[in-house]
């Protein structure tokens, strides 16, 4: 007991459960639901696509009399280890401790180190962070009696190739090989978001003990971002502003994460840079569906309008309206068929809608 290595013991023994009850659930729920994906009351309008969600910068404020007390003690405090669960996952961040510090500026901050992160997770998740402690113990045993190391006071023989230096301890177990039991860690409070929360910077913790050592709230930086890329190409022939007179010309294009690209020819992808590329990040089309015919009467096109500021002396053009404090861009975009047009609206609202939820 209270050796570093015990400690160690209890964080994986803690992961390990929650691991364990996390896929319980899981198994659970896709017996019932029978989708990978969870039910949810919008599931069916979102994306597919899956991202990643990574928490940093992660401080847990200490309480004032126990940061006190701790420095004038000069005691060992708490072990300190947050788990954060989505689904079936559950990812533990490092082992640190709160330790004493100068009685005359105490240190009223733990900082959790690195970072910790969740992958392949869809934008509707619902993540649960929670902190645990554990009281930190002075260790009892010595080196040799922890680590059954044989004391032979003789003179030292030659040693063999198969001797060894440390013996079997008599139990394998105090309780038996077939024990279970319960890590001791005992949980602090926790924090329940989801994507719409991400710009939040301090959190209040649920449920924390009036015995806690943490003040009760937790500052951290959230941050998620789409790691499956929505990808389409083809040739799309595109309305230009030339001179005050509209033309179009054929174009290759090519969807990729948040932004269309085109060039004059498939070849020219891997060689040149683009024409031009259109920021799907400043697209305001809500949904990319055909154009009615008072827009344009060409088979098979449709919208994609962007915003930006507006330059000095601007004026409208047959693809810019100027609105005040922004211009507004319209891209017309027009396939070879209907099936072609079909799929390119498909893929770019999966993609508008993806950067609507996850950002860039």
């Amino acid at each position: 007991m209270g050796s570093s290595e015990q400690v160690e013991a209890e964080k994986v023994l803690l992961l390990s459960t929650h691991r364990r009850q996390a896929i319980l659930n899981e198994i659970q729920r896709l017996k019932v639901e029978s989708t990978l994906r969870p039910q949810s009351k919008h599931a069916k309008d979102l994306p597919l696509e899956k991202g990643s969600l990574t928490l940093s910068s992660i401080s847990l404020p200490l309480k004032k009399e126990y940061v006190r007390a701790l420095a004038a003690a000069g005691g060992k405090g708490h072990h300190v280890v947050c788990l954060v669960k989505c689904g079936e996952q559950v990812v533990c961040s490092k082992l640190t401790s709160t330790v004493a510090s100068d009685i005359k500026n105490p240190c009223c901050e733990l900082c959790i180190p690195g970072e910790i992160i969740l992958k392949d997770i869809y934008s509707d998740f619902t993540v649960i962070f929670e902190v645990y402690c554990l009281q930190a113990q002075e260790e009892i045993l010595p080196h040799e009696v922890k680590y059954h190391i044989k004391k032979n006071n003789k003179a030292t023989p030659k040693k063999s190739k198969h001797d060894s230096v440390l013996s079997r301890p008599n139990k394998e177990s105090p309780a038996g090989p077939q024990s279970v039991r319960s890590p001791s860690f005992a949980l602090m409070g926790y924090v329940v978001f989801s994507i719409q929360q991400m710009n939040k910077k301090i959190w209040s913790l649920n449920n924390t003990p009036t015995m806690s050592p943490l003040e009760g709230t937790v500052e951290m930086r959230v941050s998620c971002v789409l790691t499956t890329s929505i990808e389409h190409s083809g040739f799309l022939t595109m309305f230009e502003d030339i001179s005050g007179f509209g033309a179009w010309h054929r174009r290759w294009c090519v969807l990729r994460e948040n932004s269309l690209s085109y060039w004059k020819y498939p070849d020219d992808e891997k060689k040149v840079p683009p024409i031009d590329s259109i920021d799907l990040c400043k697209c305001i089309t809500k949904e990319v569906k055909p154009v009615s015919r008072d827009i344009c009467a060409r088979l098979h096109t449709f919208l994609l309008e962007t915003v930006r500021e507006p330059l000095s002396e601007e004026r409208d053009t047959l693809i810019k309206i100027c609105k005040g404090d922004k211009t507004i861009i319209r891209n017309l975009l027009s396939a070879d068929t209907k099936e072609d047009r079909i799929k390119w609206c498909a893929k770019l609202n999966s993609a508008l809608t993806a950067v609507k939820l996850w950002g860039k």
